[in-house]
């Protein structure tokens, strides 16, 4: 049996007999980058020599970038990968194959992932994590081959990113990353196999901009950086040429620091009760033949993607921008919540390209009493009553984690971890064993812990009973009575009929036993 996560999809035969990890050996790289090999050389305090080579790589024509061909012989490895991304994969699959005595069995692996897009979200805005935690995720999701950390770095409570045309924005929210952390975190996650998808939320979630800037909301109010969670009224005005002038700016500072092809650009949770009262927005949806607030969104969201476009990059947006007949074709949907199913459902059958991370599957910041790990490993991705996980339009699963209730590092990954792991193997493994995996899962939380990552310890991955009820209640007594009034009354305007997605949110995580605690609860 083997230790690896996520599981292969090929054929693994590993056999009793071992081989040592020199402390020094030398690669042949062949055609490949050197920089493949950072990663690896760094977990197993490796370094690396002259002389006969002791891993050998080998470029293979019928192998995508992230599938490789291992074979481990008594003399060394060679390993065939079509990319430097495949070699980064496994060569990670021989790190989980060592023992504390560097020995590895040998054997031969094939192995490719089954889906592309195979992702975690941090939000890093709600509450800050320097740069050191933010490394900590990155590794950790790349020792299961995830290959994207979406980073949420602008919202209502902060502007995470150092600006040099609009410095009140990263001034007014005290804590942000500078150009010099951005580039160290992009090339520290590069060399591991992962992707920095960094997001700009917009036009809604916008307060972070606001605070410093009120002129780019429709009527000039002045606003203060957002200490909860919730949907907040006051957005950029979509009706301003000055709102579009600032946009591309930051665009033009930000682009280059991600090299990644593709830009987050938000479209969630966007309350129009300002643009629909504004003259300017009036005048944007005369002049442009728009028939409702709702495609002004579109023409917003047209205008930004043309922005990122000449930086050679292409939108994602969240499932809420397909309310909007004006959504630019190369968009793709990050699916997360069923609130707006009756715009995804048409969307997917058309074949449009999407992301599956439905809050009531994938969502971290709740606890494991409300999204068990065992509920992650086997998640079933559905749009409305249709299965979707085999679609060819699906690109793969994101794990998300919002912090508006975290604050430490250690409450940080404990939310994230193990779940992060199985949300992993979901995304790369055909072939499921929720108790295999369980076997598996514990040496490599052993590894998490050393490195300084506290994960959720076994005990409490899939709670029952009173446990599971008593945490689930309290987490959402606290997240409801967080939400300040302003936000509470922008939900139901921004997110459609308030009360009956309340009934659909508590039947999916309560059951109806509970019932008369959650009344209990909520009057305490």
């Amino acid at each position: 049996m083997h230790t690896i996560i996520p599981t292969p999809n090929g054929s693994v035969a590993l056999h009793d007999n071992r081989i040592a990890l020199p402390k020094a050996f030398s690669v042949q790289f062949n055609d490949f980058a050197p920089w493949c090999a950072d990663a690896f050389l760094k977990r197993t305090e490796s370094t690396l020599t002259d002389g006969k080579p002791w891993i050998i790589l080998k470029h293979a024509s019928d192998l995508k970038d992230e599938a490789y061909r291992m074979i481990i012989s008594g003399t060394g490895i060679v390993i065939y990968a079509g990319g430097e991304r495949g070699i980064v994969w496994a060569l990670t699959t021989v790190y989980h194959l060592l023992d504390d005595s560097r020995t590895l069995p040998v054997g031969r692996i094939e192995d490719a992932p089954k889906y592309g897009w195979r992702a975690q979200s941090l939000d890093c805005v709600r509450h800050f994590f320097d740069v050191e935690t933010v490394k900590k995720i990155i590794e950790q999701i790349s020792l299961v081959k995830m290959n994207i950390l979406h980073w949420h770095l602008t919202d209502d409570q902060a502007w995470r990113i150092e600006s040099k045309a609009f410095p009140k924005l990263h001034e007014t929210s005290e804590k942000f990353y500078t150009w010099d952390e951005i580039r160290d975190i992009v090339e520290y996650a590069r060399v591991r196999g992962v992707d920095i998808l960094p997001e700009l939320d917009l036009p809604g979630h916008t307060t972070g901009i606001l605070a410093a800037y009120p002129e780019y909301s429709c009527f000039g109010e002045t606003v203060s950086l957002a200490t909860a969670g919730g949907i907040y009224p006051i957005i950029l005005c979509a009706g301003k040429e000055i709102t579009f002038e600032l946009i591309e700016k930051l665009v033009d500072e930000i682009c280059p620091l991600f090299p990644y092809e593709r830009m987050h650009i938000g479209g969630d949770e966007a309350p129009k009760s300002e643009w629909a009262k504004c003259p300017d927005c009036k005048k944007r949806m005369e002049e442009e033949g728009l028939q409702n607030v709702e495609d002004l969104q579109g023409y917003f969201t047209a205008r930004v993607t043309k922005m990122i476009e000449k930086h050679g990059k292409k939108p994602v947006c969240w499932n809420d921008s397909l309310k909007s007949s004006f959504l630019p074709e190369d968009t793709l949907i990050q699916y997360w919540t069923p609130q707006h199913v009756l715009q995804m459902e048409p969307y997917f059958e058309k074949g449009g390209k999407f992301i599956y991370s439905d809050m009531f599957d994938l969502y971290f910041d709740y606890p494991h009493s409300m999204i068990p790990l065992k509920h992650v490993y086997n998640v079933k991705p559905m749009i409305g009553n249709t299965a979707c996980g085999h679609a060819e339009n699906m690109l793969g699963i994101e794990s998300c984690l919002w912090a508006e209730h975290i604050v430490t590092p250690e409450q940080l990954t404990m939310k994230i971890f193990p779940r992060a792991y199985a949300a992993a193997e979901a995304a790369w493994s055909v072939e499921l064993d929720y108790e295999d995996f369980k076997r598996r899962l514990l040496p490599l939380t052993e590894k998490a812990e050393k490195a300084g990552v506290i994960c959720t310890p076994e005990s409490h991955w899939d709670p029952k009973g009173k446990a599971r009820r008593d945490e689930a209640l309290t987490y959402l007594k606290n997240m409801f009575k967080s939400i300040p009034k302003e936000a509470k009354d922008t939900v139901a305007e921004a997110g459609g009929d308030n009360d009956a997605f309340l009934k659909y949110f508590m039947t999916k995580f309560l059951k109806p036993s509970d019932i008369p605690y959650l009344v209990s609860v909520f009057k305490k």
